[in-house]
């Protein structure tokens, strides 16, 4: 293997694979980063099992090949490259030596054979539609935060995709929340599955937000996202996913609207003085066109008030305040909507107009 490509693209192409290379492992093969370089193209794969991520950049191909070599040593080298030459060049010898090259800059590593690397597994483009990448890295980002981290139901440790009537669907639950995000799309597929929680994470890190299509394929195990220079495979939960349609029907006695930043302000510096552990809660007075909040623990006391555009019955509510607050850091709308049924019925947030997120979170029964 013999090939040149550009360090800011290997760089960027490292940072990514790296996130599927697992920290512990029965297989050494594993800890590696699997390289291609064929077609003027340089492949790199990491690949966990659970997780597979391909790279590929631009390349000089001189001579074919494909080595494994150890991740860890490969990213810290190509990460300390000198920042003042762009080409890096790297050559295998007859010893199987890896040799990275980059102004004056040289390092030589020991490769390993690519024959017992796991590619990453087929998933055929049959069963597929397209998003807009910044659409899809939204949709994640608004409902990962309401996953569970609880193994009991591990349907609701990941984030679901419910594909039907060219409309997207994407919902996390833990059982005390549901985060629902919706939008129209171009197909007339339908497509439902469960994408892990760890793995929609590191999603979030590799996605971007431009206005391109990213193309999703589903098989039995797998899911594949292929992005512009970069493919995402990743095992699906098996299970099913709760009726959280029938979830969001709610009955409103009070509606109030209010700005995002001041109801997230206010509840965040209620929280300072809440403990998980003495299962506190902040507690929402809203009446007369404003919303009064205390919360009250062992270590102290917080009292706040805000106005807001209030209709129907005056109401005392109480919340874990985190629910609330991981709600609100990811709502994009400046203003939301906040509907109430009964102090012990689950509660709405919602976008003042249209449907585009539904935000349902259970009260705490006050003592």
């Amino acid at each position: 293997m013999n090939l040149k490509c550009k360090r800011t693209d290997l760089i960027e192409a490292v940072n990514i694979v790296e996130k599927a290379v697992p920290v512990k492992t029965t297989l050494p093969i594993m800890e590696g980063i699997y390289l291609e370089a064929k077609d003027d193209c340089f492949h790199l794969v990491g690949n966990n099992m659970d997780l597979g991520l391909e790279c590929v950049i631009p390349a000089e191909v001189k001579e074919k090949g494909m080595v494994v070599v150890k991740a860890n040593l490969f990213s810290v080298a190509v990460k300390k490259l000198p920042d003042f030459e762009e080409d890096v060049y790297l050559e295998v010898d007859d010893k199987e030596q890896i040799k990275i090259a980059c102004g004056n800059a040289k390092f030589d590593f020991a490769t390993a054979s690519a024959e017992d690397f796991p590619l990453l597994p087929l998933v055929e483009d049959e069963n597929c539609f397209e998003i807009k990448e910044t659409y899809l890295k939204n949709m994640v980002r608004q409902t990962v935060y309401a996953i569970s981290t609880k193994e009991e139901k591990p349907v609701l440790t990941g984030v679901y995709f419910d594909i039907s009537e060219s409309t997207i669907h994407v919902v996390g639950c833990d059982g005390y929340r549901v985060a629902i995000r919706k939008e129209e799309i171009e197909t007339d597929k339908e497509i439902k599955f469960i994408l892990p929680g760890k793995n929609a994470k590191e999603l979030l890190s590799i996605i971007g937000d431009s206005e391109d299509s990213i193309q999703i394929s589903l098989s039995k195990n797998n899911v594949k996202m292929s992005l512009k220079n970069c493919t995402f495979v990743s095992r699906i939960i098996d299970g099913e996913y709760l009726n959280y349609k029938s979830v969001a029907d709610h009955k409103n006695n009070l509606v109030i609207e209010v700005e995002t930043k001041k109801i997230l302000n206010s509840i965040d510096r209620a929280a300072m003085i809440v403990s998980e552990s003495a299962k506190s809660y902040v507690l929402l007075n809203i009446e007369d066109d404003s919303v009064f909040i205390n919360c009250e623990s062992v270590m102290g006391k917080v009292n706040d008030k805000f106005s807001v555009n209030m209709i129907g019955e005056p109401m005392q509510i109480a919340f874990n305040p985190r629910y609330l607050i991981d709600a609100f850091k990811n709502v994009d709308d400046e203003t939301v909507k906040f509907s109430f049924s009964t102090p012990v019925t689950p509660t709405v947030i919602s976008p003042v107009e249209g449907d585009r997120f539904t935000y349902i979170v259970l009260p705490v029964r006050m003592k």
